[in-house]
C-alpha cells in the first residue's frame, strides 16, 4: 500500500468537511466557493482509483482502514511540516502584522513539539503500539 492510498479516504473527508463549511460562509464571494468546489472535483477526478479502492477496502476490513489511516496521517503530518516551516518563516519575514507572527509562531511551533513528543513516545513504545493497533484495536471493531 502507498503513501498516497494511506492517507487518500481521510483527507477527502477533512477537505469534504471544510469545503461544506465553507459554503456556510457568508462572506466569502460566489466565485471562490466555485473555485473551492471545482479544484475538490478535479483532486477527486485524479485520485479517484484511490479513492475507490480506500472505500472498497473501508467496507471489507474497516478496522485495518482505520489502522491505516491513523498511519498514514502521522507520515502526513511529518511532510506536512517539513513543508510548511520554511514557507512560514518567510511568511513571517513579510508579515506586517505582530500579533499575527506571534500567534503563528507559537501555534507552529506548539503543533511541531506536540508532534515530535508523540513521534518519540510512538519509537519509545513502538512494540506496545503496534501491538495495540495489530492486535485490541482490530478486534474492537
Amino acid at each position: 500500500m502507498t503513501f498516497i492510498d494511506q492517507i487518500v479516504l481521510p483527507v477527502f473527508i477533512i477537505w469534504f468537511l471544510g469545503l461544506v463549511l465553507v459554503f456556510f460562509r457568508k462572506d466569502i464571494d460566489l466565485h471562490w466557493k466555485i473555485s473551492f468546489l471545482f479544484l475538490f472535483i478535479v483532486y477527486f477526478v485524479v485520485f479517484g482509483r484511490e479513492w475507490s479502492a480506500a472505500l472498497d477496502r473501508l467496507e471489507e476490513q474497516p478496522s485495518w482502514e482505520i489502522r491505516n489511516w491513523i498511519y498514514g496521517i502521522g507520515k502526513a503530518l511529518f511532510y506536512f511540516l517539513f513543508i510548511l516551516w520554511p514557507i512560514t518563516l518567510i511568511r513571517l519575514f513579510y508579515s506586517s502584522s505582530k500579533e499575527l507572527a506571534r500567534l503563528t509562531s507559537s501555534i507552529i511551533v506548539s503543533v511541531t513539539v506536540v508532534y515530535w513528543f508523540l513521534f518519540w513516545l510512538y519509537f519509545r513504545f513502538q512494540e506496545s503500539v503496534d501491538g495495540f493497533f495489530y492486535g485490541r484495536f482490530l478486534e474492537w471493531f
